[in-house]
């Protein structure tokens, strides 16, 4: 019985012990407004340049102005590596027939960077591009947006209460913005109409900061648990 416990702290212990050992593929969602305030716009950025330096694939809609062009501003300027999916309804017919404009000019360097791709999607609707910006995202982050960036985090929550989805989903609740969010998800799990607690759900974060630690920490988790699982199975017939 000893053993068995030794055995199990033992493996808890090496799952805390072992730090983020790769890249993330980070789909991010927010708001594409010229009027986005001021203070949405400063943490955007600021979650751009953090997925840059810490060497992140950063994965968004490919907007230039509001949260998104923020996010795309400090990504480009932190060097980092940017994928962009646009609907080609969002595209400018440009004078000059440059097929990119209406993107954020971060992905005018495709040609010549190889960290910057961009997307472009069809389709009556937006369900082509949705799924195109999660092709093999490791994680999802949403920053502050409107009834677009609305839709996409209520699809992928509904997609993690229903078991369709299983990656991790983190809210930048910045200024307190997805609160009232949460507040409806906590009213609805205790009148019994979610199967489960908010915070199994989406993880609501105060800051871009902490909301990229905590993805760390949750990829981190689970990918170590897997691979220490596997070995643990492996070792169990020998003596």
């Amino acid at each position: 019985m000893y053993s068995e416990f030794y055995k199990l702290f033992s493996f808890r212990q090496e799952v805390k012990a072992v730090s983020m050992s790769r890249a993330m593929r980070v789909c991010v969602y927010g708001s594409s407004s010229s009027n986005t305030p001021k203070r949405y716009i400063d943490e955007s950025y600021k979650l751009g340049m953090l997925l840059a330096e810490k060497g992140h694939v950063c994965v968004n809609g490919a907007g230039r102005t509001g949260c998104m062009g923020a996010m795309n501003d400090g990504v480009k300027d932190g060097g980092g590596d940017v994928i962009g999916v646009i609907h080609k309804m969002f595209l400018n017919n440009s004078s000059i027939g440059d097929e990119k404009d209406g993107a954020h000019p971060v992905f005018a360097e495709e040609s010549t960077n190889p960290l910057r791709k961009l997307y472009v999607t069809g389709g009556s609707d937006l369900q082509e591009r949705k799924k195109v910006l999660m092709q093999n995202a490791d994680c999802l982050c949403v920053l502050p947006g409107g009834c677009g960036t609305w839709d996409e985090l209520w699809e992928m929550a509904c997609g993690r209460s229903l078991g369709f989805v299983d990656m991790p989903i983190v809210v930048c609740n910045v200024d307190g913005f997805y609160s009232p969010f949460r507040e409806i998800m906590v009213r609805a799990f205790e009148e019994k109409l979610l199967y489960q607690e908010p915070d199994a759900i989406l993880r609501f974060e105060d800051s871009a900061e902490q909301a990229i630690a905590w993805l760390e920490q949750e990829i981190n988790r689970r990918e170590t648990w897997c691979s220490l699982k596997e070995k643990n199975n492996n070792t169990d017939g020998i003596q």
